[in-house]
C-alpha cells in the first residue's frame, strides 16, 4: 500500500505466502530512488494502445499516457522505440506513470520565456473559437483576441482555425502560465513599415494602380502596395452612388488619382477626377427646350430624378406630369426603371440641377384656353372637388377652373358649395378670366344669367307683393332673391294723408323704379311716381280735345 504526504511517497508492504520479506524490501530500495515529481531521463522500450513504456531500472516499467496530449492529439516525434526522453514523475501508484508533456510545456514556456526577452515573435497554430477570441497552440495554448487575429474587422472567425500564423506576445505570465498573442501587431508594424516607404515616392494627384483590399457603406479601402488608400463613395463616380458594390468588388484592379495626403498620412483617392466631369458643358449638351428619352433612377414624394445620361440626372416634379390631376397621374404612371420622354425646361449649371417636364413636350392647354375662352364665353364642364371656397370644373381640354364662392348666386349667400352643385354634375358656366402664367382659370355660375339689379333700371315698370314693412316703408319681392324698397315719404296721392303702414304684408303693388344700385345691391321704387306719370300721360291724351276741361271733368267723363 502506497501513501502520498507531500512530495514524499511511503510504501507500506504485507507479506504474503508468495512474496519474501527479502522481496519486499528489495523492491522498496528501487522505489526509494524515485518520488512524484522527479525529474528523469528514461528509455523508451515499447508501446501499446494506451502508450509508450518506459524502463526505469526496477521490475515495473513507467508508462507515458498518450491521454495526456488529449484525444486525437498528434505525439510528438521524441516519443518512440529506443528513443531516451526526459519524464516527470507523477504517479507511483501501481504501475509508475510517467508525464513526457510536462517537460515538453516547461522547456516550451522557457523558450517562450527567452523569445519575449529577445523581443521575438512566435509561431502557432488557431485551434478553436472561445467567446471573445481564439485559442492558439504555441507550444502552450495561448488566447488570441478576436480584434487581435487581422488588421480588418473579422466577420467569419472560422475562416481562421487550423492556420499557422506568426504572433507577437503582448502578454506573459509564466507562473500564472498565461499567454496572449496579436498577430495585428505585426501586420500593423509591417504596414506602417511599407507606408513610410510608399509616402516617400508618392504625391498629390498622382495616378496610381492599386487593388480593391475592402468595401464599406462609405467607400472602398484599395491596397496600394501594402498601404491602404481610401477611395470615398462620393469619388467613384461623378454621379451618386448608392452602393459601392455595384461599381466595386473586392480585388478588383482599378487606377485612382491621389487627391490627398494628410499630415498623419492617410491617403485620399479619387476615381471620378481621372474622367471628365460631365456638367462642364451641360448647358451646350443640354438645352432647355430639348426633348430627349430618360431613364427613371429613383422616385420621391415630390417626384423623379431621371438619368439623361451616366452622371447627369434630373428632376421630374409631379407637377410637371401632366396639365390635370397631375399628381394623381405621375403617381399611377411613373416607375422605377421606366424609360420616359422628357422635356428640359431649366438647367442650374452651378449646383448641377436640371429641372424636367413631361406635360410641356406637347401644347399648352393653358394657351389654348387663353385663345378659345374669352371673358364671357359660355362653357359646360363637369363638378370636380369641391372646396370650401368654391368648386373646381372640369372643361373639355382636360383643364380645371375654379368657380368661387362668391360666383355661385346673384342674390343668395353660399355658405356651401355643396349645398348648389355636387361632384360629377354637369353645369353650364361662364368664363370670367384666364391666365396662362398662373394656370388659372375663373368661372361663375352666376353670370349664365343676367344680373338682376341689372334688369331692374331706373324707370322700370315692377310689380311685387309686400314681404315686409318697416317704420320707413315696406319691402316688395321683384323675383326670389330681389327687393325694392317703397319708402313712406312716396305714398300714393290717394293715401298721402293716411299712416306709413298703409302698406301691409301680401299686398300687390305696382310701382316705377326710382334708383337702382347694382353694387349695393339696392333697388328704390314708388308708387306715387307712377301715379303721378300715368296722370300726365292721361292729361296729355285728352289735351287736345278740349283745352275748358279740367282735369276733374276729364276723369269724370273717363269714367
Amino acid at each position: 500500500m502506497t501513501v502520498n504526504n507531500a512530495d514524499k511517497t511511503i510504501t507500506q508492504f504485507e507479506e504474503t505466502d508468495e512474496t519474501s520479506m527479502a522481496d519486499l524490501m528489495k523492491e522498496y530500495d528501487h522505489l526509494g530512488n524515485l518520488s512524484v515529481g522527479r525529474e528523469i531521463e528514461v528509455s523508451i522500450v515499447a508501446q501499446n494502445e494506451d502508450g509508450f513504456l518506459a524502463d526505469l531500472g526496477i521490475k515495473s516499467e513507467g508508462l507515458i499516457p498518450k491521454k495526456e496530449f488529449g484525444e486525437g492529439a498528434v505525439l510528438p516525434p521524441e516519443l518512440a522505440v529506443g528513443k531516451k526522453v526526459k519524464v516527470r514523475v507523477v504517479s507511483l501508484k501501481g504501475q509508475p506513470i510517467l508525464s513526457y508533456k510536462a517537460i515538453a510545456e516547461r522547456a516550451k514556456w522557457d523558450d517562450i520565456e527567452k523569445l519575449v526577452a529577445e523581443g521575438k515573435h512566435v509561431r502557432g497554430t488557431i485551434i478553436k473559437i472561445v467567446k471573445s477570441g481564439f485559442i492558439a497552440d504555441i507550444g502552450v495554448n495561448a488566447f488570441l483576441h478576436i480584434s487581435q487575429v487581422d488588421s480588418v474587422f473579422v466577420k467569419e472567425p472560422e475562416q481562421y482555425v487550423g492556420k499557422s500564423y506568426e504572433f507577437a506576445v503582448t502578454e506573459f505570465d509564466k507562473r500564472a502560465g498565461k499567454v496572449s498573442l496579436s498577430r495585428r501587431k505585426i501586420l500593423d508594424d509591417a504596414k506602417a513599415v511599407k507606408k513610410e516607404a510608399l509616402l516617400k515616392t508618392i504625391s498629390e494627384g498622382q495616378i496610381i494602380d492599386g487593388t480593391v483590399s475592402r468595401i464599406t457603406t462609405f467607400g472602398a479601402f484599395v491596397d496600394l502596395g501594402g498601404v491602404d488608400g481610401l477611395l470615398h463613395i462620393g469619388e467613384i463616380a461623378w454621379y451618386k452612388v448608392k452602393k459601392v458594390e455595384d461599381l466595386l468588388k473586392v480585388g478588383q484592379s482599378i487606377r485612382v488619382q491621389i487627391s490627398k495626403i494628410s499630415p498623419d498620412g492617410k491617403i485620399g483617392l479619387s476615381m471620378k477626377s481621372l474622367s471628365t466631369n460631365p456638367w462642364d458643358c451641360i448647358c451646350e449638351k443640354f438645352p432647355e427646350g430639348l426633348v430627349l428619352q430618360g431613364k427613371v433612377t429613383s422616385i420621391t414624394d415630390y417626384g423623379a430624378f431621371v438619368e439623361l445620361e451616366p452622371g447627369v440626372e434630373g428632376l421630374l416634379h409631379s407637377s410637371e406630369y401632366a396639365w390635370n390631376d397631375s399628381e394623381a397621374a405621375f403617381k399611377k404612371n411613373v416607375k422605377k426603371g421606366q424609360e420616359i420622354e422628357v422635356k428640359i425646361i431649366n438647367v442650374d449649371a452651378e449646383n448641377k440641377k436640371i429641372s424636367l417636364s413631361v406635360k410641356k413636350i406637347g401644347s399648352n392647354p393653358w394657351d389654348d384656353a387663353f385663345t378659345h375662352y374669352a371673358p364671357g364665353t359660355k362653357v359646360k364642364g363637369v363638378v370636380g372637388n369641391l372646396m370650401p371656397f368654391g368648386a373646381f370644373v372640369k372643361l373639355p381640354e382636360g383643364i380645371e377652373g375654379l368657380v368661387h364662392i362668391s360666383d355661385f348666386s346673384w342674390t343668395q349667400k353660399v355658405n356651401r358649395p355643396e349645398d348648389f352643385v355636387k361632384k360629377g354634375d354637369e353645369v353650364e358656366v361662364v368664363v370670367l378670366e384666364v391666365n396662362p402664367k398662373t394656370e388659372k382659370i375663373s368661372l361663375s355660375l352666376k353670370h349664365v344669367l343676367q344680373d338682376p339689379y341689372k334688369k331692374y333700371k331706373t324707370g322700370a315698370i315692377v310689380k311685387g307683393k309686400v314681404i315686409r314693412t318697416s317704420d320707413f316703408g315696406a319691402f316688395i319681392e321683384l323675383e326670389p332673391g330681389v327687393e325694392a324698397l317703397i319708402k313712406n315719404a312716396r305714398p300714393s296721392a290717394a293715401d298721402a294723408e293716411k299712416t306709413p303702414t298703409v302698406l301691409k304684408e301680401g299686398d300687390e303693388v305696382e310701382a316705377k323704379v326710382v334708383k337702382s344700385d347694382s353694387k349695393e345691391r339696392k333697388i328704390e321704387a314708388s308708387i306715387k311716381k307712377l301715379e303721378q306719370e300715368r296722370e300726365k300721360e292721361l292729361v296729355k291724351q285728352y289735351a287736345n280735345q278740349d283745352d275748358k276741361l279740367t282735369l276733374g271733368e276729364i276723369l269724370t267723363e273717363d269714367e
